[in-house]
């Protein structure tokens, strides 16, 4: 077991420094031990900015993806969703289908994880709360730890939908989360190199913030941003997302750019420079799904 894991496992306390004098900053986290006894419903999140929201035209793929098109035009019964995105609130869960992106017209990672989870589980539940443009370090959390609005707003959102789920006599177990998200920090440099202390932030309040419903493990699932499109300095973001899968047993790292053999490689859409194409956010998301349910 890696070592950063083991404060993963354990109250964590981190020290800051943001005036004249330090500040504690106590962030808990304990995963509940699973109950052989108790029938759990697997709940699994997506965040991040425009690529997470979803802007992927799914039209394109009604004669590429003939079979798979139909199915996610009458929606997946097996991967109910509720979501938050760009403003378009979906608080009853639904089969997941086209057009739960930034418009009626679009769709994100959401299709290919639904694919990979049906696959494996009964029933299972997705929420999404992302934000197109979004930055981490302005918007979720500061890389010395203070959160921010934008967070505030998706933590409660998402515990609502957990307590719905309750209601509904679930329970609800959180089982991970994708994270697509940087293009926005990478033209911070050079304070996009403080990414990795503020995504460590972030994961370690999502663990904290959802404690109550992960059971065992949390897994943390990232992507690498496009260094084809218009961000200034994406490798400086792609490192430290590399970097903190080092760190992290629960956290997975997908290269996006064909870096080596273990990389998938993707492709943005025609005459879009920050955007992936529909064939390239269905393999994002099937990719993601992979990593998400280990």
């Amino acid at each position: 077991m890696k070592i950063k894991q083991l404060l993963f496992l354990l109250p964590l306390i981190t020290s800051i420094s943001g005036c004249s004098n330090e500040t504690n900053i106590e962030i808990p986290y304990e995963p509940k031990p699973l109950d052989a006894n108790v029938t759990y419903d697997n709940v699994y999140l997506i965040m991040g900015q425009s690529n997470a929201s979803g802007v992927a035209p799914h039209e394109h793929l009604k004669e590429k993806e003939v079979d798979l098109y139909q199915k996610y035009s009458e929606g997946n019964t097996k991967v109910l969703m509720s979501y938050d995105v760009d403003e378009r609130i979906q608080k009853e869960y639904v089969p997941t289908k086209w057009g739960f992106g930034n418009n009626e017209d679009l769709f994100g990672p959401e299709i290919g994880i639904a694919e990979t989870l049906s696959q494996k589980e009964e029933t299972s539940y997705i929420i999404k709360a992302s934000y197109s443009g979004s930055c981490l370090l302005t918007q979720y959390v500061k890389d010395t730890g203070q959160k921010q609005k934008l967070y505030n707003r998706f933590i409660e959102f998402i515990k609502g939908q957990l307590r719905l789920l309750e209601k509904q006599g679930k329970t609800p177990r959180v089982r991970g989360l994708f994270w697509m998200q940087g293009e926005s920090d990478s033209h911070l440099y050079p304070r996009s190199d403080k990414y990795l202390k503020g995504e460590r932030y972030f994961i370690n309040y999502l663990r904290s913030d959802l404690n109550d419903w992960i059971y065992n493990y949390f897994n943390f699932v990232d992507a690498y941003i496009s260094t084809k499109g218009i961000w200034t300095h994406p490798e400086v973001i792609n490192k430290c997302k590399e970097n903190l899968s080092k760190e992290d047993d629960h956290f997975y790292c997908i290269k996006t750019n064909g870096e080596d053999e273990n990389a998938i490689n993707l492709s943005l859409k025609d005459n879009d420079i920050a955007h992936y194409d529909a064939a390239s956010m269905l393999l994002l998301g099937k990719t993601a799904g992979q990593y998400i349910i280990k």
